[in-house]
Order: structure tokens, then C-alpha cells, then sequence
């Protein structure tokens, strides 16, 4: 096995991670909760199904679907060069059964394809429920471009504690992939990492008064503008997502 492709291990928080020494893909998890969408096939992705687990959002020409007969399996949010309205956002229709408060790791894929215009807000991470204006988010842990590919990080968990627009020192390069995390094992101080460096580093992202209702989020990836024109494409290759798992709530 090559250098390139040597799978490692380490602890955190009493949880076994296998990564891709190279890239710090996680592989692999070993906790209680562990999930990972890869988008293989058709099975499972008809988007817009209720029985499904991903729900779609496509305003004006806004889309999101497979990209066909593509290797590893690659989700498509597109937005057109058209002077309107459009979002395409990929979520879980607000079924928010993610307890970020349990140490979890959210991780993906992606690549921006092509520079994101003006009038363009790109976003993906955790989020309780979806609105079409990220500013009015209530709980989110998101990276974030808006009107270029300069990458900045944010968080919000309903209070004053918002942090917006935190600089990473990052311009992305259109088509290029990158592995993203958000690490939410230290609700006073969540982390977020591009190829496993740590980015805005010194900004505190403090999601201490998050509770057991307002903690609960889903995966959310979108693309969005005003009445404007200008493209932007998200390629998502997978979601992973790992953590401990929420005690029982008895209904006695």
C-alpha cells in the first residue's frame, strides 16, 4: 500500500477512527452512531420522496441530482446564470435527529465548481430547521462562501453567541475536492478542519447554550441567490457523520 493510501488511527473521545493518512478521510468510525451516505445508485435518492431520507429544495432553475454514471457516486447542486431567484438545497427535510450534543463528526466531500458570483451565498455543515435565508437559521455550524470563493466558517445557536463570516486563510479552487469537518465533541470551543488542518483557529465557536431540543440538526448543503444573476456548482461526493448515541426517553 502507497504512501498515499496508508489508513491510520487515532482516539478521540473514546472513539476509534481510521482515516486516510494523506487526505484524513475518515473510512471508518467506531461509535455508536455512524453514518454515511455515499450517493451509489439510484436506490434511496429519489429525491423528494417521502419514504427517502434526502429531501430537496429547487427554486426558479435551481437543481440537485446524481450526476450520471459518475465514479464514487457525486450529488449536483446547480444554480443557472439566470437574473431570478433560485436555491437547490440537499437536507433531511427537517428531520433533525442529529444530537449534536452526543461528540458528533460531521465530515463530507465536496468541490465548488466554477467561482461563485456575486450574488451567490454557498453553505454546508449542520442545521436545525431550513429556511431559505441562512441569516435566519436558528442553530447552524456551517462553512460558508458568499459572492466568492473565499471560505469562511460560522456558527449560531439561537443566542447571542452567533459567530459569522470567520476567516480560514482559504480561497477555494474551482473543481478541486476537499474533506470538511465540524468537530462538536467540545460544545465551548467546535472545530472545523479542511484536509484535517484546523481552520479559524482563533475564533471561539462557543455552542454551550445549545440544549437537548435546539442541539437536534440534519446534514444541509445549499446554493442560493436573490434576483440576480451568476452560477455556482456544489459537487458532494459523501456525508459521514459519527458520535455517541441519545439515551431512551421511556414512555412510561
Amino acid at each position: 500500500m502507497s504512501n498515499a493510501t496508508r489508513i491510520k488511527c487515532q482516539w478521540e473521545n473514546g472513539i476509534q477512527r481510521f482515516y486516510v493518512d494523506s487526505t484524513d478521510e475518515t473510512v471508518q468510525a467506531m461509535a455508536p452512531l455512524w453514518f454515511k451516505e455515499d450517493f451509489l445508485g439510484e436506490g434511496g435518492l429519489e429525491l423528494g420522496n417521502t419514504v427517502d431520507r434526502w429531501e430537496k429544495v429547487e427554486v426558479g432553475s435551481g437543481t440537485v441530482g446524481l450526476l450520471a454514471d459518475t465514479a464514487s457516486g457525486v450529488m449536483n447542486l446547480h444554480i443557472a446564470n439566470t437574473t431570478e431567484a433560485e436555491d437547490a438545497v440537499l437536507y433531511w427535510g427537517d428531520q433533525t435527529s442529529i444530537d449534536v450534543l452526543n461528540d458528533v463528526q460531521f465530515e463530507c466531500r465536496l468541490a465548488v465548481v466554477g467561482t461563485t458570483a456575486a450574488a451567490v451565498t454557498a453553505v454546508w455543515g449542520m442545521c436545525g430547521d431550513h429556511n431559505l435565508d441562512k441569516d435566519t437559521v436558528a442553530e447552524a455550524a456551517w462553512f460558508r462562501l458568499q459572492g466568492s470563493n473565499v471560505l469562511v466558517c460560522e456558527t449560531d445557536d439561537g443566542t447571542a453567541s452567533e459567530l459569522n463570516d470567520q476567516a480560514t486563510g482559504l480561497t477555494l479552487v474551482t473543481a478541486v475536492y476537499h474533506i470538511y469537518r465540524i468537530d462538536f465533541s467540545d460544545l465551548s470551543d467546535v472545530k472545523f478542519f479542511v484536509d484535517g488542518a484546523r481552520v479559524a483557529k482563533t475564533s471561539v465557536f462557543d455552542l454551550n447554550d445549545l440544549t437537548t431540543t435546539t442541539g437536534l440538526m440534519q446534514p444541509y448543503f445549499s446554493l442560493d441567490k436573490a434576483s440576480a444573476a451568476g452560477t455556482a456548482d456544489l459537487y458532494l461526493d459523501y456525508v459521514s457523520m459519527w458520535g455517541t448515541r441519545s439515551s431512551l426517553v421511556s414512555n412510561s
